[in-house]
């Protein structure tokens, strides 16, 4: 399967390995199309038919200078925030329509939470609206976060709707979180994605508002496997050194 990679961001708000505020990079997406990857094909520049096909997305201030019958409704950042993720969702369900850098859970049986803003980019009617999947896992194989986030009949185009799971870890380590697109249909699964946050349930900005379980789910999704001895002998000192650094991205 070939996959999109945006740039990767090292550093940023990331303020130490496993214990920032915020674990995903760029997930309020104002830094473009930087710090994720996707199946899905990018499109960088605007027009009335540039997120025609299924398949495709884009980093948008309106969804609708990419698609003349999407939504014109603003991003869901508070304050000075103005773009978000966009795409015409494709009908192959084993897409990853967006997936994070690597997680660092440092912490075991410590709750953490998954929280993000999701939209349809049109009105939603005859059960054909986006079903969204967030999932965790080691890059092949994946827990679901949740319950999936189906986006009900009579929602308008642009509306923002919260979704989030709390849950601990069995195990520390490194995994990826993805959002899947689970809807078949050819017309009308097209979705918007703002505010992802994954971390310590304390520091996400939902809380204390959304307080949430208070014994959450407990998680044991597959680990990022380590790099092998050989490898790491392979890779030489300049490599581990980059390698040490995309783990901390």
């Amino acid at each position: 399967m070939s996959r999109t990679f945006a740039t990767l961001l090292f550093g940023g708000i990331l303020v130490s390995r496993g214990l920032a505020v915020n674990l995903v990079t760029n997930g309020d997406f104002e830094s473009g199309n930087t710090g994720f990857s996707s199946d899905y094909i990018y499109v960088s520049t605007p027009g009335s038919t540039a997120l025609w096909d299924q398949g495709k997305y884009a980093i948008v201030t309106s969804a609708r200078d990419y698609h003349s019958n999407f939504t014109n409704a603003a991003d869901h950042t508070s304050g000075s925030g103005t773009k978000y993720f966009a795409a015409n969702g494709g009908t192959n369900i084993n897409q990853a329509v967006w997936m994070s850098n690597v997680l660092n859970v440092a912490l075991a049986n410590t709750v953490y939470r998954f929280e993000a803003w999701i939209t349809s980019l049109i009105n939603v009617s005859g059960g054909n609206g986006p079903d969204l999947v967030f999932e965790i896992g080691n890059g092949s194989t994946w827990t679901s976060l949740g319950n999936t986030s189906v986006i009900a009949n009579g929602t308008t185009g642009g509306t923002w709707i919260f979704t989030y799971a709390d849950g601990q870890f069995g195990q520390a380590g490194d995994y990826y979180v993805r959002l899947r697109n689970n809807s078949t249909v050819s017309s009308g699964n097209d979705l918007g994605v703002d505010d992802i946050y994954f971390g310590l349930r304390t520091d996400a900005p939902s809380y204390p508002a959304t307080l949430g379980a208070t014994n959450p789910t407990l998680y044991n999704p597959a680990v990022i496997p380590e790099p092998s001895a050989g490898a790491l002998l392979a890779l030489g000192i300049g490599g581990l050194i980059a390698l040490r650094r995309a783990r901390r991205a």
